[in-house]
């Protein structure tokens, strides 16, 4: 199929106005890769657990199906971003990700507006009220709290549910001060990727190749 037909920004885009065909193409072309990108890097401990195979394309499938929604025109930097975000996900052990499921009621709503155009340079888009510009706003965190590693996602996500620092350093096993501190530094970490998502800078976000 040629490049064009495989563009990858257009089948972003059919996907995300409801063309399951392009979700088809999008995986029958890169998943294969992202596969062998995730078995390549997964620590000894992981790979024991078994065949990752299936967790993999489910992964994939959640973020496209419920997780932020974003356009860009690489391959390269399409399938590198699946596989960070899956790795991610397998290096919770199984945690839900919570932040990954958009509200139902918000899904009519949020409309193209809230489609992440990651190429550079990123475009300010204009919005018709600041309702909307605060939806976009939440979709920038949840996509860069994917990218974000497991240590950074786990307080974030829990500070984000209502827990308190002591609730969040009982749940993971800690104490409330370094709850606390654990949580400034993955909320920092968090503004940078917002930060360079925004600007286009994607490529210094996910993993080169190979």
């Amino acid at each position: 199929m040629s490049d064009e037909i495989m563009n990858t920004l257009s089948l972003l885009e059919r996907w995300q106005c409801g063309d399951s065909e392009a979700l088809s193409l999008l995986l029958d072309r890169d998943l294969p890769w992202i596969r062998s990108y995730v078995h390549r890097h997964l620590g000894d401990a992981l790979r024991r657990v078994g065949d990752t195979d299936d967790f993999v394309q489910e992964a994939v499938l959640a973020v496209l199906r419920y997780g932020p929604r974003f356009a860009l025109s690489s391959r390269r930097q399409f399938r590198a971003l699946m596989a960070k975000i899956t790795l991610n996900v397998l290096r919770c052990k199984g945690r839900e990700l919570n932040a990954l499921k958009r509200d139902p009621r918000n899904e009519r709503a949020l409309g193209t507006d809230t489609i992440l155009y990651l190429d550079p340079p990123c475009q300010d888009v204009t919005r018709p009220d600041q309702r909307v510009e605060k939806k976009e706003e939440r979709e920038w965190l949840r996509l860069a709290l994917l990218m974000l590693d497991p240590q950074d996602q786990e307080p974030l996500d829990l500070h984000w549910q209502g827990l308190e620092d002591a609730e969040i350093g009982a749940r993971i096993g800690i104490s409330a001060n370094t709850a606390r501190m654990r949580r400034v530094r993955a909320t920092g970490r968090l503004t940078a990727v917002v930060q360079k998502l925004k600007r286009g800078q994607l490529a210094e976000l996910i993993p080169q190749e190979s």
